[in-house]
This record gives structure tokens, C-alpha cells and sequence, in this order.
């Protein structure tokens, strides 16, 4: 019972593909799809009869609709198509099949009007790079071997990501063989990889230069200030004899005292926020190296931050203490 039971198991594996071959094919609407394909030959619409031969191949491979499709190839001028289309012929035609030699004598003939064209990658370049001829890329193994072509003139491209896109045109007669050998273009200059630190770094940058601001107005108010100062005491002096004042000798004294205060204070900020500017400017995180391109970028970057940043900057003294106006 066990035997049996195999045995139908075995049957039906067997049975399976050539019913599932059998299902994909459609003899009927095959032939229709070759006498169209005929009468487009007559006509001499290649273009129309070859259309007609390839879907009726898709619906049943007989051939010779393959055989026809061959002969239409080559009427319009596509001989590698006509050169394959008979190596297929020959493969499913009978070794006793009288078309044999028919066949055999086109792709002979066939085979003396192709050209050949070898492409060969420069020693000296990349491997990361994709051959394409005619817009079909090439893979490495086809690589320095001899393939055939249709005489005519053929565009070949050189692609990378890291290079810039290389195109040569070569032009072949019928039966000529030449040899190619090509590399990519140029090298594409490095993007500079986005910094992590960038939002932190420009942050810290604006800081520095708001401390520097600080430290700037709080010099010039020391200065101004300790300038106005003699004349003050001058001022007092002259209203306080006998360390007795009058009105005006009384406002001088406010007004000195002011000034001191507003010195003091001036010289305080102009220390801390010169020493925390710098300090915050030097200290910056540091980047990789960049080129000398992104170099010169960063220092035009760096320059047109610090123009913006003093230009919506406004510094002023006051009797009521250091102004600072901008946008941070």
C-alpha cells in the first residue's frame, strides 16, 4: 500500500510541470498573433511584424515563429537580435529537422556582418563604478570579452557616486572589432558631513560675542565715565568751601558719585565679559579637519555671522548705566 502510495506521489511531480507549462500557453491565439506578424513582414512593417512574432513566442514558442522573428530582426537592422533569435532556432529545432541548415547558414551569414566591441575598465580605477553601453550596464564579467554589436555608433558611460559621469561614443562598421578602454571622471568633491554640535556651536558662538558686547560697553562706559570724573571734583571744589555746599556743589557730589559708580561698574563688566567672550570663543567644540574649500567657506561663514550679529548690535552710555540693544 506504501509502494502505491509513492508511486502516485512520483506520477504526479512528474505530471506537474508539464501541466503548469501547459497552462501559460495559448496555441490559438499564438498563431493568430503570426499570421498578423506575416502580414506586417509583407507590408514591410518590421517594427509592427516583430511585436506580433515576440507575443506570439510569450503564448507558444514554436519555431518558427522564432525563426521569423529572426529574419524580422535583422530587416530592421537589429542583427545581435537576429543573431540570437537563431542560436535559439537551433536549439529547438530537431538535429533531423531539414530547417537545421536554413538556420545555420543565416547565423553565419548573420554572424559576419556583426561587429564586436570589448570594453576594458582602466587598471588604475575604482571598482565601485557602473559600465553602461547604450544605457544597459555591463556586468563584470562581461568585462574584457569580445561581444557582439550592431555596426553603428554606440555611447558608452563611466558612472559612480564618488566620480563624475564619463561618456565616450565609438563608432564600428560591419565585421570591425575595437577595443575600449575606460575610466570615470573626475572625482565629485566631498560633501561636508553634517556637525552634531553645529546648533550647540553657533549657540555658544552668539554667547561669546554677546559677552564680548557686554565687556566692550562696560569699557566704554569706564572710559567715558572716569573722563567726566575731574571735572566733577573740579566742580565740587569750587562749590564746597570749608566742605560747605551749595546747590550746585551738591549735585556735583550726586553726579561724581553716579560717575564713580557707573566707573566701577563699567570696569567690572568690561572684565567679565571680555574674559567670558573669550573664553566662550576659544573654547568652541572642534570639528574635523575640513579642506582647504570648506575652510575658506567656514572662515566667509564665521565673518558673516560676526557682521550680523554687530550690525543689529547698539552700544551706549547713558548717566543711568551701560545700554545694550539688539537682536540674540
Amino acid at each position: 500500500m506504501l509502494a502505491r502510495l509513492l508511486a502516485l506521489l512520483v506520477s504526479v511531480m512528474l505530471l506537474w510541470p508539464a501541466h503548469a507549462e501547459a497552462a501559460d500557453t495559448d496555441p490559438a491565439a499564438a498563431e493568430l498573433l503570426f499570421q498578423k506578424g506575416r502580414e506586417a513582414m509583407v507590408a514591410e512593417d518590421y517594427d509592427a511584424a516583430c511585436q506580433f512574432f515576440l507575443e506570439s513566442i510569450s503564448l507558444d514558442q514554436a519555431v518558427g515563429t522564432v525563426m521569423n522573428l529572426a529574419v524580422c530582426e535583422e530587416k530592421r537592422g537589429h542583427l545581435t537580435a537576429s543573431w540570437e533569435r537563431w542560436h535559439q532556432a537551433l536549439r529547438l529545432l530537431e538535429p533531423s529537422d531539414d530547417r537545421v541548415l536554413f538556420a545555420e547558414d543565416q547565423l553565419t551569414w548573420i554572424s559576419a556582418r556583426l561587429a564586436h566591441l570589448t570594453i576594458v575598465l582602466s587598471g588604475a580605477s575604482p571598482r565601485d563604478v557602473t559600465i553602461r553601453r547604450d544605457g544597459v550596464a555591463l556586468g563584470e564579467a562581461t568585462l574584457g570579452q569580445e561581444l557582439p554589436v550592431d555596426p553603428g555608433t554606440h555611447e558608452v558611460t563611466v558612472e559612480g557616486k564618488r566620480f563624475e559621469t564619463r561618456r565616450y561614443s565609438i563608432s564600428l562598421e560591419s565585421g570591425e572589432s575595437q577595443k575600449l578602454v575606460v575610466s570615470p571622471g573626475t572625482a565629485k568633491p566631498e560633501a561636508a558631513k553634517d556637525d552634531p554640535n553645529k546648533g550647540f556651536v553657533r549657540e555658544r558662538r552668539i554667547a561669546g560675542f554677546v559677552a564680548l558686547g557686554v565687556g566692550v560697553a562696560g569699557a566704554a562706559t569706564a572710559v567715558v565715565s572716569g573722563l567726566y570724573l575731574p571735572g566733577k571734583d573740579n566742580k565740587v571744589e569750587s562749590n564746597c568751601p570749608n566742605m560747605v555746599c551749595n546747590e550746585t556743589g551738591v549735585r556735583a557730589i550726586s553726579e561724581a558719585q553716579t560717575l564713580l559708580a557707573l566707573n566701577t561698574a563699567g570696569w567690572i563688566a568690561a572684565g567679565v565679559g571680555l574674559a567670558a567672550g573669550t573664553t566662550l570663543l576659544l573654547t568652541l567644540p572642534k570639528s574635523k579637519k575640513p579642506s582647504p574649500s570648506q575652510r575658506a567657506s567656514k572662515t566667509g561663514q564665521d565673518a558673516e555671522e560676526a557682521r550680523a550679529f554687530w550690525s543689529d548690535v547698539a552700544v551706549g552710555v547713558t548717566p543711568s548705566g551701560i545700554l545694550l540693544r539688539g537682536k540674540f
